[in-house]
């Protein structure tokens, strides 16, 4: 019975560090590197880098708006409407050596990156 016990631990110490030996470390990124590559590029591309965001939004937008934005009553009339999505992925750019922006924003619209926003809050 020790014995099976004793096998049973050594094969999931084994497995277990075979798990964390093969899980990649996160890239980092410098600002300028960061926006060169990703500004502009399709969302397959985005996950191909970064893998999965750490969390995502949906952007809509609010009863009125147009009132405020342009001239009151004369909206686009459209029949396509777009796709605007925001990803969110955590200290991946470098702003000085060793300090790392907390949260990086890709704005996606049509599942296309058009907008990088940097945060640290």
């Amino acid at each position: 019975m020790f014995q099976k016990l004793k096998v049973l631990f050594v094969l999931i110490a084994f497995f277990g560090a075979t798990f964390n030996l093969s899980a990649e470390p996160k890239r980092v990124f410098t600002e300028d590197e960061f926006i060169k590559i990703f500004s502009g590029k399709p969302k397959s591309r985005i996950t191909k880098y970064l893998g999965v965001p750490d969390s995502t939004d949906i952007a809509i937008k609010p009863k009125g708006a147009s009132s405020v934005m342009g001239i009151p009553g004369k909206e686009k009339k459209s029949s396509k409407k777009d796709k605007i999505e925001m990803w969110y992925y955590g200290n991946i750019v470098e702003y000085s050596p060793k300090k790392t922006y907390t949260k990086v924003e890709l704005t996606l619209v049509n599942d296309r990156c058009v907008n990088i926003a940097f945060f640290n809050q």
